[in-house]
């Protein structure tokens, strides 16, 4: 029953992580849209490493989430495998609440795009991904 919805947001994390790459490389398509703004001037700008590792690490979750559903053999010890789905929950379920100025329910900035959809997508996407990761702790394997 659950399996779907952990293929889903493997999937998701996947797309997540492969727009990361593509960004770390150069694109530019999309950057309006995904890092807030202070006086019209991007309030965070991450070299290539960090894009890199972000990439990684969403893929990482992905990775996760599908050895814990069984869907695939486990490439890591159980135990990391559990822990790092907690993780996963609760990073995920802080940045829905946010950091209280750029991004999360409680942000300030608002009137920019980033704000449009960190309010109506990336909000509601963190919190799916929060209560898949949930999920998948709670469930046997």
């Amino acid at each position: 029953m659950i399996t779907p919805i952990i293929i889903a947001a493997s999937c998701i994390l996947l797309a997540i992580s492969l727009w990361h790459i593509y960004w770390a490389l150069g694109g530019k398509r999309g950057l309006g849209a995904v890092l807030p703004e202070h006086n019209g001037s991007r309030a965070l700008s991450p070299g290539i490493i960090a894009t890199l590792s972000v990439a990684l690490l969403v893929a990482l979750a992905a990775l996760l989430l599908l050895m814990r559903a069984q869907l695939i053999p486990l490439l890591l010890p159980p135990l990391v495998v559990n822990v790092g789905i907690w993780i996963c929950t609760v990073v995920f379920a802080l940045r829905v609440i946010g950091e209280f100025n750029y991004f999360g329910v409680f942000k300030k900035k608002r009137h920019t795009l980033f704000y449009k959809m960190d309010t109506y997508l990336y909000i509601p996407l963190c919190l799916f991904l929060s209560l898949v990761f949930l999920l998948a702790a709670l469930m046997g394997g």
